[in-house]
């Protein structure tokens, strides 16, 4: 068991991790100050939250769990959703001090000026972990997808050239823009799950888009790995096609359908 000095040494990480059940406030308030920028920190305790900026909140206070992470950012959770409730972005400058008996947590961002300050009159847990960044890559992306098509054209069908990726419109962002043999336009929505009623409305609203300043047709095709059937129905109507590309077979070269 590691004594009180040997715990607020820590000036670079030296262990994986660090555990503080029920710490003295004073303890944690220091061991913060001196390794949040080494350590990512996450405090489980009752506690109030107070943010003063371009706004201003309050959050009463509750049980919270508290994240503070050496790049500066700081999330605070409650019981349900995926985000936080309050937050600071990358680049704050994290404090702690003891104010009144109760453990206090400052985080300050200067552009724009905005401060989060929480109130820990109870800190159950204190858990410094020792992490690292490791390199992130996303596969079987419907930007793979893209790609694929972009090297295999002749899978749209044949005489079909691809013009441009990610090609901006005022309703948001078509996957990839070409024409067919007979230089007409063909637009290429792309979806890496099973395509749904709402995926072919995003698809008719680009070609009504392009069509309403184009004065050649412009064609839809919808590419995904499966398709539902109101949603094929919904395809049909609005004369748009459907082209089924697995993403998990395009790696390697494999078969894609």
């Amino acid at each position: 068991m590691r004594t009180l000095d040997e715990i607020l040494e820590v000036e670079t990480p030296r262990e994986k991790y660090i555990i503080m059940e029920e710490p003295d406030k004073e303890v944690a308030a220091e061991f913060i100050r001196k390794n949040w920028r080494h350590y990512v920190i996450l405090i489980f305790a009752f506690s109030s939250v107070k943010y003063e900026g371009r706004a201003a909140s309050e959050l009463s206070p509750s049980d919270h769990i508290i994240i503070l992470k050496p790049d500066g950012t700081l999330l605070v959770h409650g019981p349900e959703k995926r985000e936080p409730i309050n937050w600071q972005p990358p680049g704050s400058i994290l404090t702690s001090f003891v104010e009144k008996g109760k453990l206090v947590i400052r985080s300050r961002r200067y552009k724009p000026r905005e401060t989060v300050i929480i109130v820990c009159e109870s800190p159950y847990v204190l858990l410094a972990m020792n992490t690292r960044s490791g390199e992130f890559r996303m596969f079987r992306s419907e930007s793979q997808m893209v790609d694929y098509v972009m090297r295999n054209p002749s899978f749209i069908e044949e005489g079909f050239v691809p013009v441009i990726k990610e090609y901006r419109t005022r309703f948001g962002i078509i996957d990839l823009f070409g024409r067919d043999k007979h230089n007409n336009i063909v637009i290429c929505e792309f979806k890496r799950r099973v395509a749904d009623v709402q995926d072919v409305a995003q698809l008719a609203l680009y070609v009504d888009a392009i069509q309403r300043n184009s004065n050649c047709k412009v064609r839809g095709f919808l590419i995904a790995p499966g398709i539902t059937d109101m949603a094929l129905i919904a395809l049909k109507e609005k004369n748009l096609e459907f082209r089924k590309l697995n993403p998990k077979s395009i790696i390697g070269g494999e078969n894609a359908v």
